[in-house]
């Protein structure tokens, strides 16, 4: 009896300090996705940092993202050390490292009203493991498929720090600037009414924390993507929290307290089970440890049932993941036959122009297939020209990322959005690489120049131009100098149609590129290197 109270004790303990990381991994999750760069800049590194932890981008970088040797090896060994991880100490990574599952845990501390018991005794659900493996294998094979649509709506990062920055993040912005307006020293933020894009963040948000306030956890039981894949591992664990049902006297206290309801006097789901150690803390008996397989469990089995339980789960959770390819594949099809474009390889604007994508995207095609709309790029742009799309990629790739000219330009020496991409969709840059690839294109309507049409001196294009794409130069029959555009250099990155100040229209316009192209050396700026820069893992 001793023994089992100091085994309880020290559980106890455990399950406080696994709280306590908990608490300040999300609180740096939370710092860090809170606002953008261009009002914060510092937290940029840090949002990017966060988002590579995740298990289903790591995976998707190394294995989809087609990104540097690098980049994927770094991501190869994220993802190796986090099933290498689960399989040695179980599925600490849910309980701990997942920002969006301890928003679901505090979600339902506050809907029990501050206590651990969550309403009562809950009988696991077995019939839960098919529709999560389903939905797994739904999302995996869209990615691979180059749908990335179930992944937007399911992956638990993308879910988190969209909903995050969208909810919390932009109440957090409207209440500095109402202090700031009171005269207190506190930095102004800006905080733009995007319709489509807070349904998108919030919604899914919103829906996880609800479902999480009835029943903990239950996004995880049921349709977690990652979840699945760690689960699988977390059920041949070396550690993990084992149940002796001998030891069992079927008080309850573990269904009382079990975050993912997946234990009971009878039964113990691992591959739900998040290692929260709550179970073990509350035991009487120690019939629930945190331990190694004992040998007798490694050479026969307790008390072994009439069928063999664990076939039949691997039949039905192999027909679920069936079934859930056949619907990824079927996917396509569907769309055609419906005449409902999945994909658009050159996405348009109100304009009509085509949308151009971050450097490091390939092409539209590419990087529309690959990006989950987490928003890490949209929060590190310092300039705030990107913003999320509604259906302007198609139906498969809701609210990827664009480029926004109508409000701010890529910046010529910037590589943030590259450098925080957790997915691959966007590629990492070095900056002198970055200043030749071609995004866009920049087209020049003469007659809707000021120059012409009002008979007044302007150089906002030319002076703001990076890669002097865009000159001030005299030409016959002109009164005044005007713009003269040279196409191979220009790199499309919107300055001057950000700077232009032609009304209603634009002199300068820039449309993206489908695919994006290598432009000729910079024109202006002896200070750049004049050689070609390597073109490894260029779409041409």
């Amino acid at each position: 009896m001793k023994e089992e109270k100091r085994s309880a004790a020290r559980s106890r303990w455990a399950a406080r300090i696994r709280g306590a990381l908990a608490a300040l991994w999300l609180a740096a999750f939370c710092a860090g996705v809170a606002f953008p760069a261009s009002e914060l800049p510092e937290t940029a590194p840090l949002a990017a940092l966060m988002a590579r932890t995740q298990p289903l981008h790591a995976l998707e970088k190394a294995l989809l993202g087609r990104a540097g040797f690098a980049a994927s090896i770094a991501s190869a060994i994220v993802a190796i050390a986090l099933l290498g991880g689960t399989l040695l100490a179980g599925r600490f990574h849910c309980s701990l490292l997942c920002p969006l599952g301890t928003c679901q845990d505090a979600a339902a501390r506050l809907a029990s009203g501050l206590r651990s018991p969550r309403r009562g005794t809950i009988t696991p659900r077995r019939g839960l493991g098919a529709l999560r493996t389903g939905t797994a294998a739904f999302t995996l094979a869209g990615l691979v498929l180059g749908l990335p649509a179930a992944a937007t709506l399911l992956e638990p990062y993308t879910i988190f720090a969209r909903g995050f920055q969208r909810s919390l993040g932009d109440l957090a912005a409207l209440a500095l600037n109402g202090l700031e307006s009171l005269g207190l020293p506190v930095p102004v933020m800006t905080v733009r009414w995007e319709p489509f894009a807070f349904a998108l963040a919030v919604l899914p948000f919103g829906a996880v924390l609800v479902a999480a306030a009835f029943r903990s956890r239950a996004f995880c039981g049921a349709l977690c993507p990652a979840g699945a894949l760690l689960g699988a591992a977390n059920a041949v664990a070396l550690f993990r929290v084992r149940l002796d049902r001998a030891a069992c006297v079927d008080c309850g206290a573990c269904s009382r307290v079990c975050r993912a309801h997946c234990v009971n006097g009878h039964f113990l789901d691992t591959s739900r089970c998040v290692q929260c150690l709550d179970c073990v803390a509350v035991c009487p008996t120690g019939a629930l440890r945190y331990r190694p397989p004992r040998r007798d469990e490694l050479v026969a089995p307790f008390r072994p049932p009439a069928t063999d339980p664990a076939r039949r789960r691997f039949l039905v959770d192999a027909g679920a993941a069936g079934v859930g390819i056949a619907a990824a594949l079927a996917a396509p099809a569907l769309a055609r036959a419906a005449s409902v474009p999945l994909a658009r390889e050159t996405p348009r604007g109100s304009s009509g122009r085509t949308l151009a994508v971050p450097p490091g995207a390939l092409s539209v095609r590419r990087y529309a297939e690959l990006c989950t709309t987490c928003g890490t790029c949209v929060r590190a742009c310092p300039s705030g020209v990107l913003r999320h799309s509604t259906l302007e990629f198609g139906l498969a790739s809701p609210g990827v990322p664009y480029l926004d000219y109508g409000r701010a330009f890529c910046q010529y020496e910037c590589v943030a959005c590259s450098a925080a991409c957790p997915s691959g969709a966007i590629l990492d840059r070095e900056p002198e690489f970055k200043k030749r690839e071609a995004i866009g294109k920049s087209a020049l309507e003469l007659s809707d120049c000021i120059v012409v049409s009002k008979g007044t001196r302007c150089g906002a294009c030319a002076e703001h131009c990076p890669s002097g794409a865009v000159r001030i130069e005299e030409v016959a029959g002109r009164p005044l100098p005007v713009p003269v555009l040279h196409a191979a250099t220009c790199i499309g990155c919107g300055a001057c149609e950000t700077v232009c100040p032609a009304e209603p229209r634009k002199a300068m316009t820039v449309s993206g590129l489908a695919v994006h192209e290598l432009a000729d050396p910079p024109r202006k700026d002896a200070a750049l290197p004049v050689g070609e820069p390597s073109t490894e893992g260029f779409a041409f």
